[in-house]
């Protein structure tokens, strides 16, 4: 599961929330991916999809060059909705996988039977 590089942000045009940066990636991930992502658990997306996505999200929204609004937007969450220990790019992907659980978790839908 990946998404592809989104532009080539500089320093002015880098999205300052988490907000921003959840729209981007869920506008680029694709429908089999936010399907596989929907049915994850947490324990599973902390392992496999943090592992695969956590240097991408760093370097493409400038959290290793300064993006000082992101980073205050991420930290915003820590110690509310998250342990105080995560970093600013499990932050994200894990308000990624609430949007996505929200609305591509597939569920088996019964058909109701005409009686006879």
């Amino acid at each position: 599961m990946m998404f592809q590089p989104l532009n080539d942000f500089n320093q002015l045009s880098l999205p300052g929330t988490v907000d921003e940066v959840v729209g981007l990636l869920y506008n680029d991930i694709s429908l089999r991916d936010k399907v596989v992502m929907a049915h994850l658990t947490e324990k599973e997306l902390d392992s496999a999809v943090y592992l695969a996505m956590a240097k991408t999200i760093r370097r493409e929204f400038g959290l290793y060059h300064g993006n000082t609004e992101l980073l205050k937007s991420c930290r915003s969450y820590l110690g509310t909705e998250y342990d105080l220990y995560e970093d600013p790019a499990m932050v994200i992907l894990k308000e990624l996988w609430k949007k996505i659980k929200k609305t591509h978790n597939m569920r088996l839908v019964q058909k109701n039977r005409v009686p006879a």
